[in-house]
């Protein structure tokens, strides 16, 4: 699947020095062998089978208990389970965004917060409106312009379909710099703080 926006990952970072990045799925062959050229730590931590998705009651809050923000955000810190001094360059959120209510995905954006810097950029991808449906995919990134898509064998997880003006809103310190159509109605989204081109 083309990209027009994950190669700009690239051209936002300083590829000679050992870039950090993070890859919100699972380890894909794809995105290992793209990142040999690249001096880079990669890490790969499968959010999309935590409990804490949408649709899934984490057990530790059951019945009517809903848990506070700060749980919430104490709980992504626990998945992300990255080191403290850890500064991420580049955060490959895939579609993970769109399993996320509001109240989740604030909490994740901000429980990711300590390990984003001024130059960090990310990558996601979503939907033009709520009538553009999702496909089951996870992602790895294959070369600069291309992405690869594998098909998951697991049912859908539910989806919160955000338009790019409740993104802005909910993703706190991160601005959505660019965005392109996709021809299947996905959007891609580039990611970014501290950029001024639009």
């Amino acid at each position: 699947m083309h990209s027009n926006l994950a190669s700009l990952l690239f051209e936002r970072v300083q590829t000679d020095k050992q870039l950090v990045v993070l890859d919100i799925g699972l380890a894909r062959s794809t995105t290992v062998e793209l990142f040999t050229h690249f001096k880079c730590k990669l890490i790969f931590v499968d959010l999309y089978s935590q409990n804490l998705l949408s649709g899934s009651c984490p057990e530790d809050y059951e019945g009517d208990h809903q848990p506070s923000h700060q749980q919430l955000i104490e709980q992504f810190t626990a998945a992300l389970n990255l080191d403290p001094q850890t500064k991420l360059d580049i955060c490959l959120f895939w579609d993970f965004f769109n399993y996320l209510d509001g109240t989740l995905l604030k909490a994740f954006i901000d429980a990711l917060h300590p390990y984003v810097d001024d130059s960090t950029c990310g990558y996601g991808l979503g939907v033009l409106n709520a009538r553009t449906q999702l496909p089951n995919y996870q992602y790895g990134i294959k070369n600069l312009d291309k992405l690869h898509q594998y098909p998951c064998s697991e049912e859908q997880k539910s989806v919160y379909p955000h338009s790019q003006r409740d993104l802005n809103n909910l993703l706190g310190y991160f601005d959505i710099d660019k965005s392109r159509l996709m021809p299947d109605g996905r959007v891609e989204y580039l990611l970014s703080q501290g950029c001024d081109d639009k």
